[in-house]
């Protein structure tokens, strides 16, 4: 039996531009107006940025899931900085694979997901990005493994170097 999790997905051809997954936005649930230590999933589709440092959840999920701030930060972007609610929820990968406690920012506008994947969680898991025969494909494992991939170290067929 494997001791990682992994999660597979073939990205549309109309969505070769941007990876919008689905998964689930473990929100905590509220008995007598209290956030206890359950958590309710929601689905969700989320954005893979790598060039966000931290997630974040749209605004619009936060108000339908009825989510609580505690903590505000500074988010910096191309057109200046602004203040955001923060907000602490559990991600579910469709594999089961979960990510647990991450402080997501908020967001607003609309796009077609509800949340972005920063470097936060993705930081969390071996990711890889192929486009073998013009498909482009993400694979995520958690933990990490052991080796790092290393395209330069791979050799064709008759042992060279590629």
């Amino acid at each position: 039996m494997a001791d990682f999790a992994a999660f597979t997905y073939r990205v549309p051809d109309n969505h070769r531009y941007s990876i919008v997954i689905d998964i689930d936005v473990c929100v905590p649930v509220p008995i007598q107006g209290y956030p206890q230590d359950r958590k309710m999933p929601l689905k969700a589709k989320a954005l893979i940025d790598t060039g966000a440092s931290r997630s974040a959840i749209r605004s619009n999920f936060i108000q339908a899931a009825k989510l609580a701030s505690y903590e505000k930060c500074t988010i910096r972007m191309a057109k200046g900085e602004y203040v955001s609610s923060v907000y602490t929820v559990d991600i579910l990968f469709p594999n089961q694979m979960m990510a647990k406690n991450i402080k997501a920012a908020e967001f607003s506008g609309n796009h077609e997901f509800d949340f972005i994947m920063g470097m936060d969680i993705l930081r969390m898991v071996d990711m890889a990005i192929t486009n073998a025969r013009g498909v482009t494909v993400l694979s995520l494992r958690s933990p990490p493994a052991e080796t790092h991939i290393d395209f330069t170290r791979q050799t064709n067929d008759s042992g060279n170097p590629a």
